[in-house]
């Protein structure tokens, strides 16, 4: 690819953050990072550090003042989420760059304003019920189909997500104070798939599906990733719905990941969605192992305004069939992490990523929802299996 005479402001420099860094570096970009940890390991290919908190916008906007530039600043951009992406979007305005407006992303951050915003786009989303209903008000009186969801209002990802198992729980979660900070939803049965894709000059670019398996009620523990979906007929809607996102919440620039629920019926409904690359290996191991697609590549020209045309991405590289992304979890009575348990490939796979996620000897029983994972494995096979028989065989061989 052409090189590049410049530099790159990349806000957080983090191991979740190199990726992005190195496709900067790679480019011939001068690059720029932001972290308040002075160990932080992208900082070591990094050209100038600024030791700052990824929330403190203002802060790094006045740092960013003192810094000799010797190359003009091409872009900004972050790995990251949730209020470090309203930092990309304040940075990106006040240095004039390509970002999206920061009003697009505060929607983004506070659930119920998103909603409220996208439904009158047509947008298939999951009912909202009221939580800030007394549970002995006379005034409303509705019939409620348990388990529910309840949402934090504000926030990112599924941090704080409370599952509602009976009419006992809604009461008990009703009287308390914080309860009108919170979004109640049916819980809806489905396959669960993500999606990756670019928003460039308002246009929806989709990138990949793949399929998300979870543990189920009541802490929904992503365990799996799998490419490609096995919904992949839904690509056409879905490409749809995330464009009324797009047009609906007025974004322009940069990453969009999102997630469905995709019912018996074929019904297709968006459960979450935002201006980030999404975290969970999927776009820096999963996606380029499996169709051999480099993201960050193309997330790096998005944010600087280089022409690209993200495609859809469907064949898969090698003769492989499938790629996973599998997570182990401790049983429930370990308290601390032991040694890390190897997966043996069998005939026709390959095992192309490892991670321990947890500290050799680290306590686990404060380890809530996702962080109680312990480690990772990509594996892919080039054999003919349905889905869950090979993730079976997988979690048997991790297990045993």
């Amino acid at each position: 690819m052409r090189q590049l005479t410049g530099s790159y402001l990349s806000i957080g420099a983090g191991e979740n953050q190199i990726p992005l860094i190195q496709a900067a570096k790679a480019r011939g970009l001068k690059v720029i990072s932001v972290d308040t940890n002075p160990e932080a390991p992208g900082l070591v290919g990094s050209d100038i550090r600024i030791l700052e908190s990824t929330h403190e916008y203002r802060k790094i906007l006045h740092a960013m003042s003192r810094v000799p530039l010797p190359f003009k600043l091409m872009g900004v951009g972050s790995r990251s989420f949730g209020k470090a992406i309203y930092t990309v979007s304040y940075l990106a305005e006040k240095l004039k760059l390509r970002g999206n407006p920061r009003d697009t992303v505060n929607l983004f951050l506070d659930k119920e304003k998103f909603k409220n915003s996208v439904q009158k786009y047509g947008i298939p989303l999951p009912a909202s019920l009221q939580s800030s209903v007394s549970s002995k008000s006379k005034e409303k009186k509705f019939e409620l189909s348990f388990p529910l969801i309840a949402k934090p209002k504000e926030g990112s990802g599924k941090k704080g997500i409370t599952v509602l198992e009976s009419e006992a729980d809604y009461k008990k979660f009703t009287r308390l104070k914080t309860s009108e900070s919170y979004l109640l939803e049916p819980f809806i049965h489905g396959d669960e798939i993500t999606v990756l894709g670019f928003v460039i000059a308002r246009r929806f670019y989709l990138v990949s599906l793949t399929d998300k398996i979870t543990t189920g009620k009541p802490n929904f523990i992503e365990v799996a990733h799998v490419a490609p979906s096995q919904h992949i007929d839904m690509a056409g809607e879905i490409k749809m719905i995330c464009q009324a996102v797009v047009t609906a919440t007025k974004l322009k620039t940069g990453p969009f990941v999102a997630e469905f629920k995709i019912t018996k019926n074929k019904e297709c409904l968006l459960i979450e969605s935002a201006p980030e690359v999404g975290g969970e290996f999927l776009a820096d191991v999963l996606i380029p192992e499996h169709y051999g697609y480099k993201y960050f590549n193309d997330l790096l020209s998005v944010t600087i305004g280089e022409k690209t045309r993200p495609g859809f991405l469907k064949k898969a590289k090698d003769g492989i069939t499938k790629s996973a992304l599998v997570f182990t979890l401790p049983p429930e009575r370990q308290k601390k992490m032991g040694e890390p348990v190897v997966l043996e490939p069998n005939a026709g796979e390959t095992v192309f990523f490892q991670k321990q996620l947890v500290k050799t000897g680290a306590t686990l029983d404060k380890l809530e929802g996702n962080h109680k994972r312990t480690q990772v494995f990509g594996i892919s096979t080039k054999l003919s299996i349905s889905t869950k028989d090979w993730l079976d065989s997988i979690f048997q061989r991790i297990d045993s």
